[in-house]
């Protein structure tokens, strides 16, 4: 399996396993990401997308949330929620495609993943019912992009699927999902955890053993009951680690993996461009390198390249469309510069520029015309 991928694929939609949308804030990639499966969908492929973000902006994209189940939903328009368990959308879709979605619940996949590898029922009940694990799958630095990445596997190994689409969450927190595997398996290997969680080596030794001042010392200032909860924790997760770990690594190949695409979405302004380069870079010091950049909300094309000489008749009108001209050609300036960054002509990723919609992008409509323009662009 290869982990320096220099050569972008032609044509993720048809050759992906798992399509990886990646961008800043503000940019449209929520939109950008529901038009990569609309697009798959619309190919044949059984597709589905996976967002990591709780304002819910892929349920808005796709005209979800509405709140009357009963509501009648045309084949263009659905009714009801987006939660962790993927959900299917009606459509006009490619023989034999399909188009899913679902959205991330962190807790809920932490569960099952307990559940999974706990020995017994009982050792995962005792996990699931312990405050500290409670506290763990609120407020644990990372664990919300850890989870994004068991998901993302999860969804990968469902037979109903020959697709995962997933819109990360903005920035610097989809370079921490990607790191996240490295994270969790550097939590279970360190030393201090390990010394934890050996019951005749580590802490319950101690406990039972001379240095009880100390223990009693540290409930004082944590609390009794806290302390409790620590080491009820660290007994109950027992043996789990190894799992953990094994799964980490099967988390790390795939976001890795030669079936793997990326697609960096942004924006023409200096803010999201110099972002998008960050990010880039960021990327390919992992030896990830993109498969495609979309360019949002680029300035219409009016099909004038220059503007000729000026109508006396029509001053405003010819100052409008200079103005214009020159916006747009500004525009591409940023592009280019960004992608000349990004990779020499024959190993660059394609570049797709969508322009701006006349109305927002708020049902299935708006999105499938903008899976149309990135099917165009990739073919």
């Amino acid at each position: 399996m290869s982990t320096d991928r220099r050569t972008p694929r032609p044509d993720p939609l048809a050759t992906a396993d798992v399509i990886v949308c990646v961008g800043a804030g503000g940019v449209g990639k929520t939109t950008s990401a529901a038009a990569v499966g609309v697009a798959a969908a619309k190919a044949g492929r059984r597709a589905v997308v996976l967002t990591v973000d709780p304002a819910r902006r892929l349920a808005d994209a796709l005209g979800l949330n509405s709140p009357d189940e009963s509501a009648a939903a045309s084949d263009d328009e659905q009714a009801g929620t987006v939660g962790n368990e993927a959900r299917k959308i009606k459509g006009r879709w490619g023989k034999g495609g399909e188009l899913w979605v679902a959205m991330l619940d962190p807790a809920e996949t932490f569960d099952a993943l307990i559940a999974e590898h706990a020995a017994t029922p009982d050792q995962a009940e005792a996990v699931l019912a312990n405050r500290i694990y409670q506290n763990l799958t609120s407020s644990l630095g990372g664990t919300n992009e850890y989870m994004a990445a068991e998901r993302l596997r999860a969804l990968h190994l469902d037979d109903r699927f020959d697709l995962v689409v997933i819109d990360t969450p903005p920035a610097s927190h989809a370079i921490d999902l990607l790191d996240s595997p490295g994270r969790l398996t550097r939590f279970v290997d360190h030393r201090l955890y390990r010394s934890i969680l050996a019951p005749k080596k580590g802490l319950f030794r101690a406990v039972n053993a001379a240095t009880q001042l100390a223990v009693r010392m540290v409930s004082k200032v944590v609390g009794t009951d806290l302390l409790t909860d620590v080491i009820d924790f660290f007994a109950a997760f027992e043996g789990m680690d190894e799992g953990f770990r094994q799964r980490a690594a099967e988390v790390s190949d795939l976001l890795v993996a030669d079936g793997t695409a990326y697609v960096l979405i942004t924006a023409a302004r200096e803010t999201a461009i110099a972002e998008s380069a960050w990010m880039a870079q960021s990327l390919a010091e992992r030896s990830i390198h993109l498969d495609a950049v979309v360019v949002n909300r680029l300035t219409p094309d009016v099909g004038i390249d220059e503007l000729g000489e000026l109508d006396p008749a029509t001053p405003a009108l010819d100052r409008n469309l200079a103005e214009h001209l020159e916006m747009r050609a500004a525009e591409r300036a940023l592009i280019d510069s960004f992608v000349a960054t990004t990779g020499s002509d024959d190993t660059g990723p394609t570049v797709i520029t969508i322009d701006e919609q006349d109305e927002p992008v708020a049902d299935l409509r708006g999105v499938r015309a903008v899976a149309d323009e990135l099917a165009a662009g990739w073919r």
